[in-house]
């Protein structure tokens, strides 16, 4: 079996990873690359046999809906079949349509998604592959457990543990897993060796808490981490309101319909959508938005009160000090505003952890721009350092 990251190995994001028997080949994933530079474009990947006819490529399968894993999609050849969560296609087609104001070209080729279910195995020529549904800020994220040519290989995906389904890896380890011979995964936060995160309880609590203090919570988070939506939108007490537009309406609706029969937590929480004003019961009463850095919220935050007002913002603290960001001047619209977010990567012990448990051969990181430092993380491990576009025999 051979393995190959054609994209990935020192950087986070980007992603593209080569599985190949002498009978099949699948690629994981075909992401953008991730910049804070202004007006920065993604290198288009080039891979033979997937953006060309040099060859052949048996599947693409995308373990959650983030550009970085599958912006660029509309490289794959068109006969080439792609695999992804049903929840994934479902976002992916929404944030189209809102997003893109419904790219013909890319709907078309949504539509053609085929998609996998958790721990069903999935066969592909040669290999089998068990997708089992994880932890991350996108909803519907999936590792790979793939055996082929007498080998077993767990590729991570991005995940967590500190989410409202971060206990679900351990369980998936010890009861579906077990000893894999290799263990490709993902790295973000091993830059950051000292870095812990809080869980969505504890934001959750916060919220709870801030809206004691204001009587106008503004929330800025992004629109497909939804599962910091729900929580948040739980968090209002009766007699106050939980609103957002109808993009976030119907996303979260989306989400409701099929999760709901899993857990209590994916029940329609209690939200109302408006389309242009919010409703005059919200400024009466107060409550909380969810909001997006736009001229359309920044005139609506201006209707009220700045002093009994906080905006919370939500997300990676690199996008609001990035060069000519827009967001500092968006949460200075009311008189406070707090960070409130936690990653959707382990930190680097739960990485620790996670490896140790599936008790590996070979540990291959990516997803990261540090990439030596796994091998700081798991000293006992034979951890292999690849560079984009080596290929490497399992």
């Amino acid at each position: 079996m051979k393995l190959c990251i054609h994209r990935g190995t020192h950087q986070i994001g980007g992603m593209a990873t080569e599985i190949a028997t002498e009978k099949t080949r699948i690629i994981i994933d075909m992401g953008d690359e991730l910049s804070l530079e202004p007006d920065f474009v993604s290198a288009p990947l080039n891979i033979s046999g997937v953006t060309d006819t040099n060859g052949h490529c048996d599947a693409v399968l995308f373990t959650h809906y983030h550009g970085d894993h599958t912006g660029q999609m509309l490289r794959i050849r068109p006969e080439i079949p792609i695999y992804t969560g049903a929840l994934a296609k479902d976002i992916m087609r929404l944030s189209n349509a809102h997003i893109y104001q419904k790219d013909e070209v890319l709907c078309k080729r949504m539509e053609t998604i085929r998609t996998f279910s958790a721990g069903k195995p999935l066969w592909i020529g040669d290999m089998k592959i068990t997708p089992f549904c994880i932890d991350h800020s996108a909803v519907d994220s999936y590792l790979f457990l793939i055996e082929a040519d007498g080998k077993r290989i767990l590729y991570t995906g991005d995940f967590r543990l500190h989410g409202v389904r971060g206990k679900a890896m351990g369980k998936i380890l010890d009861r579906r897993i077990g000893k894999v011979d290799v263990v490709v995964t993902e790295g973000t936060t091993v830059s950051r060796m000292d870095s812990k995160n809080v869980t969505e309880w504890d934001l959750q609590a916060r919220v709870k808490a801030y809206l004691q203090q204001y009587k106008y919570v503004f929330v800025l988070c992004a629109t497909t981490n939804m599962d910091r939506i729900i929580a948040c939108a739980r968090a209002v007490p009766c007699g106050k309101y939980s609103l957002c537009d109808a993009y976030q309406f119907e996303l979260v609706k989306t989400v409701s319909e099929h999760w709901r029969k899993f857990s209590g937590f994916y029940e329609m929480p209690k939200l109302t959508y408006f389309h242009r004003d919010p409703p005059t019961h919200f400024t009466e009463l107060g409550g909380l938005m969810f909001v997006r850095a736009n001229s359309k919220f920044k005139s609506i935050i201006r209707q009220f009160d700045p002093g009994q007002s906080i905006i919370l913002y939500s997300m990676w603290e690199g996008y609001r000090t990035k060069p000519g960001s827009s967001i500092p001047v968006f949460l200075a619209l009311t008189d406070t505003w707090e960070p409130l977010h936690t990653s959707g990567h382990a930190s680097p012990e739960d990485l620790r952890h996670v490896i140790e448990k599936a008790d590996p051969d070979l540990v291959i990181p990516m997803h990261t721009d540090a990439p030596q430092k796994i091998q700081t993380l798991c000293p006992d491990r034979t951890v292999v350092l690849l560079k984009d576009g080596e290929e490497f025999l399992l």
